[in-house]
């Protein structure tokens, strides 16, 4: 299988294409066809599986269309709740007769598609009533898993995908409607029935807007389909800002794509800003980028990783009795395997090649399968005791030296397949993931065996590994999550930058400039012992390192737990490239922007889950229901038939990791307690 075939946006192509159904890519996260691919728009749209393979393969991003009509048997009715679709549509089946389940769609900007079966003969396209929309024959639609401009994903409804549910026929009474000349005007049977009085106003604008939010809608889109059913719907009108404060009130709260326990739609990372790009790493990342379809981000990463290992351990920054040397672990995590990781390694290699061939050639290796295997690569000398016989007696021993080990303790790996890494650390008796650890704590390395008393002093080992984001969720475990081996990583989204057919055009020559100063950083370095804060980069550690060593809940608390020692190395290495052995403050803020980009990154691969089954699914369905759920409810989640324990397992285990909260809520009679969803948005 090629690379691209494990791409999301190919793969859900292909499934529609199996169908029956027309597609043609779209500019990414947009609705818009992409030109240089469909060059005539909507009539490109194809079955042919092998144009869909070579599109997805020349711009594996794409968002996806789907033609509608006879085309693919297909109409679709397209909802936008932010011009009064919702409530048009209830109108409509007040007056008609209530839609059939159907497949259906949440679109990224809080609209819904319903789909149903194409009927014989030609059917035009219609706008029914305002935010009502019937899509047939000459139109497309936007399918999951595509991107809508705002950066909010597409997706199947939980329970109306097209995997689980046949296409309803088109009602009888939409296709009459569809029939007549004219947009209608539907208005409700009665007036009163639609609009929302006094004392319910407030209510009924946070379930709608708590709604929105679970499906992932920005907050700029929920306050758009407030006021509107604020101004139509309630009686008199809330102030404008109350229903702003109301939006982003829900805004606190991080979405989800599914219901009862799925994934949440986090945002991509946030690009690395200026801070990140300080210096000579930012000229040199300049310099690549144009010529490599790889993220900006993976270039910069990774040329950090090769200069903090180029230098050896002698450049430290010590905390107290710890002593930080500059090795780095990072793993690049892209959303598919053609997130372009290898190609990013590629043009950083040709720059470190050009700066210190040796180490190039000789100190980068690939493979981990074992503790033994990595610690084998920087060995110390190997002594054996021979005997020392008079005549025929032993009388004592001698050390005799059968392997000379390895004199330099350099050693970067590349590990391209870092999911079969992750599955050897399961296996029972395996060493890899302490040795790891030693390796990034102090360089010591040792594994307590009798049959191979391999060891390791000094060692300065640097990773680079590659993983799609799916593999890194299904294989790394508790454990490693738990026992700090996790987080020593950089976990790091990446994804292709842009559509190269004919690759990069770099030449050595462009890079020399660059690599004559890179040499002087590389040298410098190495001359370098400790280094330490200026007085002005220290006021602003005292300011940073408060909110970087308090943590965060759950799952991503443990991947992320050592943000101050990987801030601090981060910002020694800038510092370095500058030839500076003082941090100043332009490098603490790249050091810290980097780590930024790092736990956005984690957010998004992990999500704030704590990993327990029941307490996940709790959490879910409470950030689907900000009003709160009473323990009755909650226990309705499980079909009444979870012991109460664990249940309240659950709860507590929310409640201590900060998730959530529970309230005792005043009434009539007794108080009664409702749990809810805390809001889990932080920045650095």
């Amino acid at each position: 299988m090629n690379a691209f075939e494990t791409n999301q946006f190919f793969i859900a192509a292909m499934a529609y294409a199996k169908r029956g159904w027309a597609v043609l890519p779209l500019t990414p996260q947009t609705k818009q066809p992409l030109g240089k691919l469909v060059p005539h728009g909507l009539k490109g749209a194809t079955t042919d599986q092998e144009m869909i393979a070579r599109w997805w393969q020349c711009e594996p991003m794409s968002n996806i269309g789907i033609r509608t009509g006879a085309a693919s048997g297909l109409v679709v009715l397209d909802i936008d709740p932010r011009n009064g679709g919702s409530e048009n549509l209830r109108e409509l089946e007040q007056q008609n007769g209530e839609l059939p389940h159907t497949v259906m769609s949440l679109t990224g900007g809080g609209g819904i598609h319903i789909l149903f079966q194409h009927p014989s003969g030609f059917t035009k396209n219609k706008t029914l009533a305002p935010g009502v929309e019937v899509k047939a024959d000459g139109a497309y639609v936007v399918a999951p898993p595509s991107i809508h401009p705002n950066g909010e994903a597409y997706q199947w409804e939980v329970s109306s995908h097209p995997d689980d549910l046949d296409l309803a026929a088109l009602p009888e009474w939409l296709l009459q409607l569809m029939s007549r000349e004219g947009t209608l005007k539907s208005q409700p049977s009665d007036p009163a029935a639609s609009s929302i009085p006094e004392g319910q106003r407030h209510n009924t604008l946070v379930s709608l807007a708590g709604t929105m939010r679970w499906k992932g809608i920005s907050q700029k889109a929920i306050v758009e389909a407030l006021l509107i059913e604020n101004r139509s719907r309630c009686i008199p009108p809330l102030p404008y800002q109350e229903v702003t404060r109301i939006a982003q009130s829900m805004a606190q709260y991080e979405p989800a794509s599914r219901i009862n326990g799925a994934t949440e739609a986090v945002e991509w990372p946030r690009p690395l800003s200026k801070e990140a790009y300080h210096g000579l790493l930012g000229e040199i990342v300049a310099t690549i980028e144009p010529h490599t379809e790889a993220d900006e981000a993976a270039i910069l990463l990774q040329i950090l990783v090769a200069y903090g290992n180029v230098l050896n351990r002698r450049p430290h920054f010590r905390v107290e009795a710890d002593i930080h040397a500059l090795n780095l672990y990072v793993v690049l995590v892209g959303q598919t395997a053609k997130g372009r990781k290898g190609t990013s390694w590629g043009r950083v290699r040709q720059l470190f090649k050009m700066a210190d061939p040796d180490w190039s050639s000789q100190r980068i290796h690939g493979g981990l399968s074992s503790g033994e295997g990595l610690i084998w690569h920087v060995r110390d000398p190997i002594y054996k005791e021979e005997p020392i016989r008079d005549k025929r007696e032993v009388v004592g021993y001698q050390p005799i030296r059968v392997d000379p080990g390895v004199e330099d303790k350099r050693l970067l790996i590349l590990e391209s397949e870092l999911a079969l890494v992750l599955r050897i650390l399961q296996r029972d008796g395996n060493t890899l993931s302490a040795v790891i650890r030693q390796a990034w704590d102090h360089g010591d390395l040792r594994v307590l065996t009798k049959n191979n008393p391999v060891a390791a002093t000094g060692a300065h080992i640097s990773i680079i590994g590659h993983i799609t984001q799916d593999e890194l969720r299904r294989y790394l475990d508790d454990t490693e999550t738990a026992n700090g081996f996790a987080n020593r990583f950089l976990w790091i989204c990446v994804r292709r930058s842009k559509c190269l057919p004919e690759g990069g055009h770099l030449r050595e020559e462009d890079l020399e400039p660059l690599v004559y100063r890179l040499k002087a950083a590389i040298q410098f370095g190495r001359l370098t012992g400790q280094i330490s804060l200026d007085e002005e980069a220290r006021e602003l550690w005292h300011k940073l390192y408060p909110k970087l060593s308090t943590g965060h809940p759950g799952l991503l608390g443990n991947v992320t737990s050592r943000a101050d020692p990987l801030v601090i190395r981060l910002s020694c290495l800038y510092a370095l490239l500058d030839q500076s052995t003082h941090i100043r403050v332009e490098h603490l803020k790249a050091g810290a922007e980097v780590w930024r980009y790092g736990l956005d990154s984690c957010r998004y691969i992990f999500r704030s889950t704590l990993g327990d089954q029941v307490a996940d699914r709790i959490l879910a369905t409470l950030r689907q229901h900000p009003e709160g759920m009473t323990r009755t409810a909650i226990n309705g989640l499980f079909g009444n038939n979870k012991a109460g324990r664990d249940i309240e397992r659950g709860l507590d285990l929310l409640i201590s990791a900060g998730l959530a909260r529970q309230e005792e809520e005043i009434t009539g009679g007794r108080p009664a307690t409702r749990w809810y969803a805390n809001s889990t948005t932080e920045t650095i």
